[in-house]
């Protein structure tokens, strides 16, 4: 996906970019809005991997030099974990970053409009799947805090990791509806992929 992306962001017609010079459409408005989200949630993912990075190196100098592990570490590290995957979900979708196995689309599927067509239906798919996360884990969000529910070791509650899954997910079947419009409008205009 990555490939015809960016070769679609090179005809000025990808997600975010007006298919008509000079206007915008309330899906290009969207996708600004939307993009500058997943940019933040981004930047709060890597906050945590620097966290957790730190982190690492303070529990190998305590445990080994002091001989005086923190309390809790694996905890904190697990809830550090989820929020780094799930909050950089949406922005590696928005930026084309996932490993994919595109040899049926990139081979087979060498015009534009078929090509748009079946991404539309891998994208359905790919929302459904969200979707159901999104709603469980929302849900568990409530559930958990509204039991109390701690951690193990050092009785963390566990609704902020939880919380940061729902909304990572949400975020990500956003990008997903968007991009669902995205294709709908390729097959529509008839946007052709640049060929090799």
């Amino acid at each position: 996906m990555s490939e015809v992306m960016s070769e679609e962001r090179a005809e000025g017609v990808g997600v975010g970019e007006a298919a008509v010079p000079g206007r915008s459409s309330p899906l290009d408005y969207t996708d600004r809005g939307l993009r500058s989200v997943e940019a933040w949630l981004a930047y709060a993912g890597m906050a945590c991997l620097i966290g957790l990075m730190g982190m690492v190196v303070f529990e190998v100098v305590l445990r080994y030099v002091f001989n005086n592990p923190i309390q809790g570490y694996i905890d904190i590290m697990e809830m550090m974990m989820v929020a780094l995957v799930f909050l950089t979900l949406a922005y590696c979708q928005q930026t084309g970053g996932h490993i994919r196995m595109e040899i049926f689309m990139t081979r087979v599927l060498v015009g534009g409009r078929r090509y748009h067509a079946v991404e539309f239906f891998h994208l359905a798919a790919s929302l459904a799947a969200f979707g159901i996360i999104a709603y469980f884990s929302t849900n568990e969000v409530f559930h958990a805090y509204k039991i109390g529910d701690v951690t193990m070791t050092v009785h963390l509650p566990t609704w902020p990791a939880r919380m940061t899954l729902a909304l990572g997910s949400i975020v990500l079947c956003l990008r997903f509806i968007l991009q669902m419009f995205t294709s709908v409008r390729h097959v529509a205009v008839g946007i052709n992929r640049i060929e090799e």
